[in-house]
């Protein structure tokens, strides 16, 4: 909306015109004198549109440390949403970074023996051994196909395994705690597992 004083040029009574349309030629009639006058506006510029901010909601570890910026972060349970960071003022958009995928072995006489994802037979090595893990033993009492090691990932990144025995009459222990037919013992890092008479050390890392 623009206002344009105008002097009638007729009996000279000074007008305010406003122009409610934002009409470039206006008509109106003085109320003085009754003449009719034309009032020209200049064109009114155009705002240019202001794109829409878009609002973002980010995941990040929980011990992420404020900021200087003075912005203010909630955390929830699986991240956090940043509010009010950055120049724009809106809310902004980051990406988690990736955790490092734990790696789960054996070892034995100075070797390493990587567990894959899934079930790993663990047994003594042999010509004729079907054992995906074959430990490098002469010891008899361990056999060809001892235990099973399932190795699964969780959510978050990190890895469980589950020892159990694999169809073997031959004694397999925990910690020396021995693990009888149908038992599923969850594994933590540095468990001794004897099979017959070798021992092994399970690692998580």
């Amino acid at each position: 909306m623009q206002t344009k004083r105008i002097i009638c040029p007729k009996c000279k009574a000074v007008l305010d015109v406003t122009n409610s349309k934002n009409e470039t030629l206006k008509q109106i009639t003085c109320p003085s004198c009754k003449t009719i006058l034309q009032v020209k506006f200049p064109p009114q510029q155009e705002q240019p549109q202001q794109e829409p901010i878009e609002a973002h909601t980010y995941y990040a570890p929980s011990k992420r440390p404020m900021a200087d910026s003075g912005e203010t972060q909630l955390a929830g349970a699986g991240g956090e949403t940043v509010l009010g960071g950055g120049l724009s003022g809106a809310t902004q958009l980051y990406t988690p970074t990736q955790k490092t995928t734990a790696t789960v072995k054996l070892t034995f006489g100075g070797k390493e023996y990587p567990l894959s994802e899934g079930q790993n037979i663990v047994g003594r090595q042999g010509t004729t051994s079907k054992a995906t893990v074959q430990i490098e033993t002469a010891d008899r009492y361990m056999s060809r196909q001892h235990c099973s090691i399932t190795v699964s990932t969780l959510p978050d990144g990190t890895k469980k395994a589950v020892l159990s025995n694999y169809q073997n009459k031959n004694l397999t222990t925990i910690d020396g705690q021995p693990i009888e037919t149908g038992d599923s013992i969850r594994l933590t890092d540095g468990n001794s597992i004897t099979m017959g008479h070798t021992t092994v050390t399970f690692k998580l890392s």
